[in-house]
């Protein structure tokens, strides 16, 4: 990142604008994560070699919006998982924007509504929403996709294991 873009998003920090900045950083790295999102399965698992297997479902398809759930999965004991970051998502089609309903990493950043003082809304959205976009670029990186192509062939390459339905 240039050092003016990341001056500019160090400006912004923590203002309502700045949030809706992270909310359409957030939708272009969902759209890069689930190109084909419109024809996907409500539930798959993308695996890739040497990365924990990223777990998607899409909990409900509307006309202008799609919310979704990401995780991985951490085994707890022989037979129980814990979900971490617990992640529910809104995407906002027709505004180009995906904000962080639900963020439950390790039980910490709840999205919280607070009418009576906006502050404390923003930094909690704030928070949970930079953490959002920091897990999407990481996932992206370690090869992570959501797309018809992988769900067709299985692999795409010997970097990426496969995509599963579930």
């Amino acid at each position: 990142m240039s050092a003016v873009k990341q001056k500019n998003r160090f400006l912004n920090q923590r203002s309502f604008a700045g949030l809706m900045d992270v909310y359409e950083r957030n939708f272009h790295l969902l759209c890069r994560l689930l190109p084909d999102l419109d024809n996907l399965p409500d539930s798959l698992v993308s695996r890739v070699e040497s990365s924990l297997d990223l777990h998607l479902t899409i909990v409900e398809r509307c006309k202008y919006t799609t919310t979704i759930m990401l995780t991985y999965y951490f085994p707890v004991s022989d037979d129980e998982k814990t979900a971490d970051p617990d992640l529910t998502i809104k995407m906002y089609h027709d505004a180009r924007q995906a904000e962080a309903l639900a963020c439950m990493k390790t039980g910490f950043m709840p999205v919280e509504h607070s009418p009576e003082d906006r502050k404390p809304y923003v930094d909690c959205r704030w928070k949970s929403n930079v953490f959002v976009e920091k897990w999407l670029r990481y996932s992206l990186e370690q090869g992570h996709i959501f797309s018809l192509e992988r769900l067709g062939s299985k692999a795409v390459s010997s970097h990426i294991a496969d995509l599963e339905l579930i």
